[in-house]
């Protein structure tokens, strides 16, 4: 490519050829029961090379308000600590089974950010990111000082080069077009419920194409976006690309991407203009939604094929210690992923479901084949359970026709949660209020002639 710089990593491991690489989010310490199978046996036997934190590292014991940094750093030190949770075993036993000489990297998501569903307002930040780099061990002093948790990893030298680029999908982001009530103290912790209600609201009703301030709302400041621009900007054969919130999803009711319609476009047609003229590959890992899926950017007109061209996968797993079933409203759950399905992928799973709800982890491996013949390498993302059986999975995704480059007219038509699919119904709403206030004034009207006749 004219031009083309190759950008260095924040981290290089070029001695570690990553084949298999481990990843997670929403991890909660008190729900850790010394009883029931342990999530992190079940990653220890898989050997990753890495482990990659997606978001939610820890969360505060209150689900409501701001965390202070006291709190927050009480939850890191008890999940390095404390081995009834079996992190801290995890890592010890990585010299002895020969795993992780790729090392812990990550991002954060609200959780470990400090409150639900917050953004740019959280005061403390540079506190809260030390926290975060005082857990995953980060002595780089140019990280230390960014204004953000956004990093860089590579593993192995070209051609057989794996780059992980994590977002900062917090610290800059602005308010939802609703803004959210996630972190408000509400009885019975219904500030998370309503705040995916809000959201389903603003994107059923286009609230958010329809309002300035809502599409054009933030969710990397534009620093960000020129370090991650330069980033892409890779000799990597595969490239990871980590939010911690759902870039693909068209579920409205969560957190993502989509609910900033300029923003996700933006992130869209960088990633494609960066593998215009190369060979390479970009798949999306998330977090956050307490289920776990994979989803498709080309579902909408690559239904059924076994064309790997033009399409972006993304694999979602969360969380590592509780589902979205667990809640007394939990019921629900299963109900709304149903409801919105467009975007999930169907290619191959494990489950016979497009969804996994209980406890999960996911891994990416990577066979590289033989030295010479570049047909054999392929991919694949998988996601398991917590007894480490594969629930979902891409299948393998062989890398020589496995292209994440779209067409510049299938961007804008890549499926998105603002389907205004709650319009139709509030037509009829008004229509039917418009026909009863209508009807009574005609009544009342009626009523008032009838007793002028009398009188």
């Amino acid at each position: 490519v004219k031009g083309f710089v190759i950008m260095s990593a924040d981290q290089e491991y070029p001695e570690v050829t990553a084949t298999t690489i481990a990843f997670g989010s929403c991890h909660r310490n008190k729900l850790v029961k010394p009883n029931q199978p342990r999530i992190w046996d079940a990653i220890s036997d898989l050997k990753p090379d890495a482990f990659l934190w997606t978001g939610d590292t820890v969360y505060s014991p209150v689900k409501a308000g701001i965390s202070s940094v006291e709190v927050l750093k009480h939850e890191y030190d008890e999940l390095l600590n404390n081995s009834t949770i079996g992190y801290s075993n995890f890592l010890s036993n990585a010299m002895l089974k020969g795993y992780l000489e790729g090392g812990v990297h990550g991002t954060w998501d609200d959780h470990d950010f400090g409150a639900n569903d917050y953004g740019e307002k959280m005061p403390q930040k540079e506190e809260r990111r030390k926290l975060l780099f005082d857990f995953l061990g980060v002595t780089c002093k140019e990280r230390r000082i960014r204004d953000g948790v956004y990093n860089s990893i590579t593993f192995g030298m070209a051609p057989r080069k794996v780059k992980v680029i994590f977002l900062d999908t917090r610290s800059a982001r602005q308010n939802h077009c609703i803004p959210s009530v996630g972190a408000v103290q509400i009885p019975f912790g219904l500030g998370s419920a309503i705040g995916c209600l809000t959201r389903w609201l603003s994107c059923g009703l286009k609230l958010n194409n329809m309002f300035e301030r809502c599409r054009n709302g933030k969710m990397l400041d534009e620093t960000q976006w020129k370090w991650f621009e330069n980033q892409l900007e890779s000799d990597a054969q595969i490239n990871l690309i980590v939010s911690s919130v759902q870039v693909l999803t068209t579920n409205p009711a969560m957190e993502s991407w989509g609910q900033f319609p300029m923003e996700r476009e933006r992130l869209l047609k960088l990633l494609n203009s960066s593998t215009e003229s190369s060979s390479k590959r970009f798949a999306l890992l998330s977090g956050d939604v307490h289920h776990g899926e994979i989803s498709d950017s080309s579902r909408r007109w690559n239904l059924g094929s076994n064309d790997f061209s033009g399409q972006i996968i993304e694999v979602t797993s969360s969380g590592l210690t509780h589902s979205c079933t667990d809640p007394f409203y939990g019921g629900l759950c299963s109900p709304v992923l149903d409801k919105f399905p467009k975007h999930r992928y169907e290619g191959k799973t494990v489950s016979g479901e497009n969804y996994y709800t209980g406890k999960n982890f996911g891994s990416i491996h990577i066979d590289w084949g033989q030295a010479d013949k570049s047909d054999d390498e392929s991919m694949a993302i998988n996601v398991h359970d917590n007894l480490g059986n594969v629930v979902l999975s891409t299948g393998i995704l062989p890398l020589t026709k496995y292209s994440s480059h779209l067409s510049d007219a299938q961007i804008p038509s890549i499926l998105s949660p603002i389907d205004g699919h709650l319009i139709p119904f509030m037509v009829r709403v008004i229509f039917g209020l418009v026909v009863l206030i209508s009807s009574l004034l005609i009544r009342r009207k009626f009523a008032k002639t009838i007793q002028k006749e009398r009188l």
